[in-house]
């Protein structure tokens, strides 16, 4: 699904968004930008059904398993 762009201006530092397209072999900066975006997104999406799954007592394991010590 494609979702619609907004052109905007930001103050970044040129050699590291240059690293970052390297690094991600993005064809551009604002590709580079969205890109790390989305990631950054996912993973405070996954964090945060983490800290929800821990207010809910943690996972349970139906095998029976004693817990690992930390």
């Amino acid at each position: 699904m494609r979702r619609a762009l907004t052109r905007t201006n930001l103050l970044l530092e040129s050699g590291k968004v240059q690293q970052l397209r390297k690094t991600l072999h993005s064809r551009s900066n604002s590709e580079a930008v969205r890109r790390v975006i989305e990631e950054r997104l996912a993973v405070e999406a996954g964090l945060g059904a983490l800290r929800t799954l821990r207010e809910l007592g943690g996972l349970e394991d139906v095998l029976g398993r004693p817990a690992k010590k930390k």
